[in-house]
């Protein structure tokens, strides 16, 4: 019996202590996990007494210190009954248990003092069952704190670190909310039915690639990997999944820039990769590079100098103030640029650039009005509006109002009813190739043609648009700021591609 003396004494003596240990005054700080592991053991039994308890086919003698140190529980309970008749028999008689020997073992461990290491989901939800059978506080708290998820991926077991969901966008994400409700809704039912045993459950499985969720863990951790497109779009689709917010915007393609000529950082992304959530208009932010005037069109190259005069000057001028609305005299005025933050990364905002690579982008030059329009078409324009259209709103902008249900003549040839935005567009800063050549002046690349286009009037546009002479030019790829004033909106091309014919179509497409 005297190996139990250091025990009781530890739980009993000194106040709390064991033999040998300092005393604790109450200020020196013991770490320890409180709502977990609390080093007194109750008196539920008698701490030196053995107790014999069968489990399966497997017979187990445990001490009463070790079943009072989580309890009280399931065998507390029934060796207390039996204390109350004689403590001879007691000690003499079984405790027989129709459970798995093997869970067994590890709670055997874990009422020892033991850490005990679970191996995968399997275990861990049998091990969950079993200490709702045996009604053991200490390791329900730990099983629901503990520091790793368990689950299969693609019939590959994983132990996940909840230390790795640490960044702000990751942490309320799929592992979390999951097993949370998963495993509260049986123990709920267990008690709330009163039942025998707790209900046959499932360890959780997700149907989704274990090589690709491999990969997530190693981003998580801080590991760089080098991803080809593909692969990229991929991880970002699992994020998605599992909701790794944080981790899906650091893996979406971006470059950050910084424009010498602006003063500003620049932020370039795919349109489809935008974030609602992170688009901003400052209102009172001027900026030089984009000082033109709303009726500025290539086809005048000496007011394009005269902007660039203009330009320069600004550069050297404080802020412009900010103009009221219905200001139209003004020949020169900064368009305020879309600012772009991403969520959960970016601490600031930056002008945002964006990337269009579908050919539903068209440029429309008006050769009457020397206007220019650039039509966004399907699914580009609908994700256009669902970015922009509150912002624009509260600056005064209906984009709604910019929606052409039908094609425009044959601007767009779909086989459905398309969804067209017509939206002023400037190109005076514009690096422009049109068939693949460098256009140097787009002036005479549009008034030299030898044809004859008509193109649709989008100066006032209705239901039913006139035409007039003019230029089409549809863009592969294309890089965009959009400029706002009050009331008034400017898509301003940065980089652009364009192609004009069939032929130069045919010249794009890439065999299989």
């Amino acid at each position: 019996m005297n190996v139990y003396s250091n025990m009781t004494a530890y739980s009993s003596g000194n106040g709390g202590q064991a033999d040998g240990m300092p005393p604790n005054d109450g200020n020196t700080p013991v770490r320890m996990m409180d709502s977990v592991f609390d080093p007194r053991i109750p008196q539920l039994l008698p701490h030196e007494n053995m107790y014999k308890i069968q489990v399966g086919n497997r017979l187990f003698r445990i001490s009463g210190a070790s079943l009072s140190s989580d309890g009280p529980n399931y065998f507390t309970k029934c060796f207390s009954k039996q204390c109350k008749g004689s403590q001879d028999s007691s000690l003499d008689q079984v405790l027989f248990i129709d459970r798995s020997a093997d869970v067994f073992q590890l709670i055997y461990d874990h009422l020892q003092g033991y850490f005990i290491n679970i191996e995968d989901e399997v275990q861990y939800t049998m091990l969950h069952a079993d200490a709702m059978y045996y009604s053991l506080p200490r390791l329900r708290a730990f099983l629901k704190e503990t520091e790793y998820y368990y689950t299969n991926v693609g019939g590959q077991s994983f132990k996940i670190p909840r230390s790795l969901f640490r960044r702000k966008g990751d942490s309320s994400n799929y592992f979390l909310m999951t097993s949370a409700a998963l495993y509260a809704d049986v123990e709920k039912v267990f008690i709330e039915k009163k039942l025998l045993r707790p209900p046959p459950q499932a360890p959780p499985y997700v149907a989704r690639c274990p090589e690709f969720f491999r990969d997530l863990m190693h981003l998580l951790g801080g590991a760089s990997l080098d991803l080809d497109d593909c692969r990229r779009e991929s991880l970002i689709k699992e994020c998605r999944y599992y909701r790794l917010l944080n981790l899906e915007q650091r893996l979406i393609k971006h470059r950050i820039l910084y424009n010498p000529y602006t003063h500003h950082e620049e932020i370039c992304l795919h349109l489809k990769d935008v974030n609602k959530r992170g688009v901003e208009f400052p209102i009172e932010k001027d900026l030089p590079l984009c000082a033109i005037s709303s009726e500025s069109t290539p086809f005048d190259e000496e007011r394009s100098s005269v902007n660039q005069t203009e330009c320069d000057k600004q550069t050297q001028q404080p802020p412009l103030k900010k103009l009221k609305n219905g200001c139209t005299n003004e020949p020169q005025r900064c368009w305020s640029i879309c600012n772009y933050t991403r969520p959960y990364v970016d601490e600031y905002a930056r002008e945002l650039c964006f990337q269009v690579d579908k050919t539903d982008c068209v440029l429309v030059f008006n050769k009457r009005s020397k206007t220019i329009h650039v039509c966004l078409a399907n699914d580009t324009a609908r994700h256009f509006e669902t970015l922009f259209a509150d912002e624009l709103a509260k600056i005064g902008f209906n984009l709604p109002a910019c929606k052409l249900k039908v094609p425009p003549l044959d601007l767009v040839v779909d086989g459905k009813p398309a969804f067209n935005l017509i939206l002023p567009a400037c190109v005076s800063v514009c690096d422009l190739s049109i068939n693949g050549v460098k256009c140097s002046s787009v002036r005479s690349a549009l008034t030299d043609n030898q044809t004859h286009e008509q193109v649709p009037d989008l100066t006032n546009f209705s239901a039913v648009l006139s035409s007039c002479p003019g230029v089409k030019l549809h863009l592969a790829k294309s890089i965009w700021k959009l400029g706002i004033r009050p009331d008034k909106v400017m898509m301003i091309a940065l980089k652009a591609d364009g192609f004009k014919g069939i032929k130069e179509y045919c010249k794009m497409l890439d065999y299989l």
